[in-house]
């Protein structure tokens, strides 16, 4: 489970004509290896209203983990508004099913009181909520908007079901990169968080609206994609 919620390979195989450089809805099919062995499928869907955006995260096991528990599903949601050019949420949801039940966790955002609510399936808690915060998926959409820029840097608390952590997205150099899809002129963005514990690569594609193609990091377990 915690392999299938903490880190994807970012495989897309659906793609946007190239030639616009604005946020733009998509939807797409990413697969996660671990050291090259497939470990599940995530269904990713950014969806643009009017009154902001709603982007969602749905992923099954493959494998070795679907023949552990073919029931085990992990759906995460994240809805806000844009401000000042970068994502702001209103509510992020995350919940996991498997053949034992369901366990979920929501995060629900208040800008004009700067509070942050915690409410879990028993209990409901209180924090304070600093300014540019994201959550595990809209973060994704900051660093999308970080590659169209001038900016080269963007420093942000980004909660989770695993806590807040300060993290620093730095444009890095622009490659070829192959993807099950195809070969992509790709933007790197580093993922780093303060304490240096945890960094990713986040590889965005330049002519395609830079949609995530790719998501790298090293762990104790191995090499996940």
């Amino acid at each position: 489970m915690n392999i299938l919620h903490r880190y994807w390979l970012f495989c897309a195989c659906l793609l946007l004509p190239a030639g616009s450089y604005a946020l733009q809805p998509f939807s797409a099919s990413y697969q996660l290896l671990l050291d090259d062995e497939k470990k599940g499928e995530t269904q990713f869907s950014l969806l643009l209203p009017s009154t902001g955006y709603s982007f969602e995260a749905f992923t099954l096991p493959q494998g070795k983990l679907a023949a552990i528990d073919v029931k085990h599903e992990i759906l995460e949601t994240s809805h806000g508004h844009f401000k000042d050019n970068r994502p702001e949420p209103d509510s992020y949801y995350y919940a996991v099913r498997n053949a034992s039940g369901t366990q979920m966790l929501e995060f629900f955002f208040d800008w004009k009181k700067n509070q942050l609510t915690l409410r879990g399936d028993k209990e409901q808690q209180k924090f304070a909520l600093e300014d540019g915060t994201q959550d595990h998926l809209s973060y994704i959409l900051r660093a999308i908007m970080l590659a169209e820029s001038n900016q080269r840097i963007a420093r942000f608390k980004r909660i989770s079901i695993e806590g807040t952590k300060e993290i620093t997205l730095k444009k890095k150099l622009q490659k070829y990169i192959s993807t099950p899809a195809g070969r992509f002129l790709a933007l790197e963005i580093n993922v780093e968080t303060t304490d240096g514990k945890e960094t990713r690569s986040l590889w965005l594609a330049v002519k395609h609206g830079f949609m995530p193609l790719l998501l790298t990091k090293n762990t104790g377990k191995g090499r996940v994609r």
